[in-house]
């Protein structure tokens, strides 16, 4: 059967046609393949000839082309033109003509479209496989309002229907194609809910390999098996990457604020390669690029009421006539949308209440600009509210909080801390919780805790007269999976807001508190250095040396030290090329499982595991001499370790999920895949029912011996890792995070700057 795959596309998104078409050739090389362009320039000006045909709007004749684009914005137009690009390929003698957005990457072959019965005449693909609990968007409610099937994918065959079919769909299209929910319109959406009862043949794919994204991610799991994607079990046949954004990496779709890519599991894998392939394909290039349907004949650009007034005036179409692009004049008064209409009203309203669900993002901005948006949105002015709490009359700088003292991730959170405002010339003044209360008094009006929610209220009462004294209390948080305990949610409400060092972290934390939760990774650098050799140790000299650090005070199942040796007795079933090093400390806390530990290790070659308190210096010189780092956990918070063996251009093997993803990627280190699991038992503060990650040993495995093998990509990852680390994660990076929070909150007033 003769093909055509084709996508419609606006010059600004000509890279995303790109991927899409280079994933369609990949997989059905015997199709053809098109692209319609919408409000641009000359189809031949970019090279693309042997990805895909580019033909111009002007080749499908439209009815009163003019009048059809002036009507629509850029997502109506581009969803509208659809059913003439169908007619102009199957005109030009194509048995079977597919339609795919251009955000859009194919996988595996549509081996379902391939086999569907002669008499099939359309196939459409549901948004929904499954049932969606609660009305959070995005519901099942959502996807009425939207429509049952995605319209990014649709497959017609030439059969007796199809001229009725696209007299019909051309029809409804030509005049409402609109996005207008409270009409019960979205684009071509709600009009194909029609098209099974309607006409003959059409076909319901619920394959839940197709058409994967952001509304169906949490009842569809992305895995990989032999290196492929599957879906539920099922080959991944596409991914529709609807809505993501590479500005905004972090989010797995704008329409969705609660799906951050740190919840994506699996998926993620998928979403960071097409972050590269967007870049490959000329993003920087295409992103910006002029529509020419947005803006007039005179060059002013057309605000969505002129297009409204347009579509619902017959006096206006008159004076229109066949070009309104021309008359500017006739839309002077709607240049500003009304903001007292109903329409905008109830627009006004709804955002409101949808915003007002967000408290806890929306609170990161200041209360002056939250008034505004709020007047804006309600169509009201608001009385003048009493003046915020806090005493501000101490100097601008930061009180840290913490166990200046202690050996633990707390304890180093603090001391990162201060090491960054030190090196920045931050004021900055220390109380150390160990130390007498009565002689710890606050220097400055703001105030970082870091203290985690299950100490916080014991520490809040310990120093209450710091907290009082403060006009901004800010607690620095960490926790481990991807839902943070609800123990720790009252701990919360005398805080201002919460800095967590990950996005995993913030993710965690902004589910469960009212409070603002704003990312603020660490600072990391690693530069009092002793020197500490393995050797030193009892690894045997001349051995490639792979280091795995333990502490068994932090949960031995999550820190999860056996994959790690599994991985090292797979890649290295032969004696003498390498050792792994695992050190732990506090053993004499934790016998029986060291014990364990001990045990499962007795007689595994070129393992070998100390239990030693080494002082930090003698800490750093001996990361600083390994060959690479491994960490096979099951969740990280932030994962120092990680962080600190990337500082010192080490290549890190860890497992690519958590708090370390904000660092690691797999161009400066080697992410280790994964699957999500659900723990069946309670391990010390992680409750049975939560998800961590279960790494998967044997491309741990490959990973290892690569770095071993391969020494160019060993030092190609390590100079990328020190980079990342120096640039993006370095003390003076995270001061200036700081600095530039506090003066957003009105707190720092320029202290500290330089001259």
């Amino acid at each position: 059967m003769r093909t055509a795959a084709f996508s419609i596309i606006s010059p600004n998104y000509r890279h995303y046609a790109r991927v899409l078409m280079e994933s369609v050739k990949r997989m059905h090389p015997e199709w053809h393949r098109f692209v319609l362009l919408v409000g641009g320039g000359p189809p031949s000006d970019c090279g693309d000839e042997d990805r895909f045909e580019t033909v111009p709007l002007e080749a499908i004749s439209l009815p009163h082309p003019r009048q059809f684009c002036f009507r629509y914005t850029i997502l109506e137009l581009n969803t509208a033109v659809k059913p003439w690009m169908f007619a102009h390929l199957f005109e030009r003698g194509y048995d079977r003509v597919i339609y795919l957005d251009p955000d859009i990457v194919i996988y595996s072959r549509l081996a379902e479209i391939e086999a569907a019965p002669p008499e099939t005449f359309l196939v459409l693909t549901p948004h929904l496989t499954g049932s969606i609990g609660g009305d959070i968007h995005p519901s099942e409610r959502t996807i009425l309002q939207a429509g049952s099937y995605n319209l990014g994918f649709l497959a017609v065959a030439r059969t007796p229907q199809l001229a009725d079919f696209l007299a019909w769909w051309k029809e409804k299209l030509e005049f409402q194609c609109v996005v207008d929910v409270a009409r019960g319109l979205f684009v071509d959406q709600r009009w194909i809910d029609l098209a099974p009862g309607l006409f003959a043949g059409v076909s319901i794919l619920r394959h839940d390999g197709y058409n994967v994204a952001y509304w169906n991610l949490r009842q569809r799991t992305v895995a990989f098996q032999a290196g492929n994607a599957t879906v539920n079990g099922q080959p991944l046949r596409f991914f529709h990457f609807s809505g993501f954004d590479p500005a905004s990496p972090q989010m797995v779709s704008k329409h969705d604020s609660g799906l951050r890519l740190i919840d994506a599991g699996e998926a993620r894998t998928l979403i960071n390669a097409y972050i590269e392939a967007l870049q490959e394909a000329g993003y920087a290039q295409f992103r910006n690029s002029p529509y020419a349907h947005g803006v007039f004949a005179d060059g002013t650009p057309i605000p969505s009421a002129a297009r409204q007034a347009y579509r619902t005036s017959v006096e206006l179409q008159a004076k229109g006539g066949e070009d309104p692009f021309q008359h500017p004049e006739l839309f002077a008064g709607l240049r500003d949308p009304a903001a007292t209409s109903p329409l905008a009203a109830k627009a006004g309203l709804a955002s409101y209440r949808i915003l007002s669900r967000a408290r806890p993002i929306v609170r990161l901005i200041p209360s002056a600009a939250r008034v505004s948006m709020r007047e804006f949105l309600l169509g009201r002015k608001e009385r003048p509210q009493a003046a915020a709490h806090g005493d501000r009359s101490l100097p601008p700088g930061i009180n840290i909080i913490g166990y200046f003292e202690r050996e633990t991730g707390v304890g180093e959170s603090a001391r990162l801390f201060r090491r960054a405002c030190q090196r920045a010339g931050l004021p900055s003044h220390c109380i150390d919780v160990d130390a007498d209360p009565a002689v710890q008094q606050a220097a400055f009006r703001t105030s970082v805790i870091h203290v985690n929610g299950d100490r916080s209220p014991e520490v809040q009462k310990q120093l209450r007269h710091v907290f009082d004294a403060s006009a901004y209390n800010i607690g620095c948080w960490h926790w481990e999976l991807p839902e943070m305990s609800d123990s720790w949610i009252a701990s919360a409400e005398p805080l201002d807001e919460i800095w967590a060092p990950s996005s995993f972290i913030q993710s965690a934390i902004s589910r469960k508190v009212s409070v603002p939760v704003v990312h603020m990774p660490h600072g990391v650098e690693v530069t009092d250095i002793e020197p500490c050799s393995a050797e030193e140790l009892s690894v045997p000299p001349g051995r490639f040396v792979f280091l795995c650090i333990l502490d068994l005070a932090s949960v031995m199942e999550r820190k999860n030290p056996l994959a790690a040796v599994e991985a090292f007795r797979r890649a290295f079933p032969s004696h003498g090329s390498a050792a792994l090093l695992i050190k732990a400390v506090y053993a004499e806390r934790h016998r029986d499982e060291y014990g364990d530990l001990e045990e499962q290790l007795r007689g595994v070659p070129d393992v070998y595991l100390i239990n030693r308190l080494l002082p930090r210096a003698r800490l750093n010189g001996l990361l600083a001499s390994c060959d690479a780092v491994v960490s096979l956990h099951r969740s990280e918070g932030f994962g120092l370790i990680p962080a600190e063996a990337m500082a010192l251009g080490k290549p890190v093997v860890a497992t690519g999920w958590s708090g370390n993803m904000d660092f690691m990627n797999s161009r400066n280190s080697c992410p280790v895949n994964f699957r999500l699991v659900t723990l069946d038992r309670t391990f010390d503060a992680y409750p049975a029912g939560a998800q961590w990650a279960e790494p998967d040993v044997a491309h741990g495995s490959e990973l290892l011996r690569r770095l071993l093998e391969d020494s160019a990509y060993r030092v190609e990852i390590g100079e990328r890792a020190r980079d990342t680390m120096r640039t993006q994660f370095s003390p003076e990076a995270a001061a200036l995070r700081y600095r530039r929070r506090l003066e957003f909150l009105g707190l720092m007033d320029g202290a500290g700057r330089s001259a």
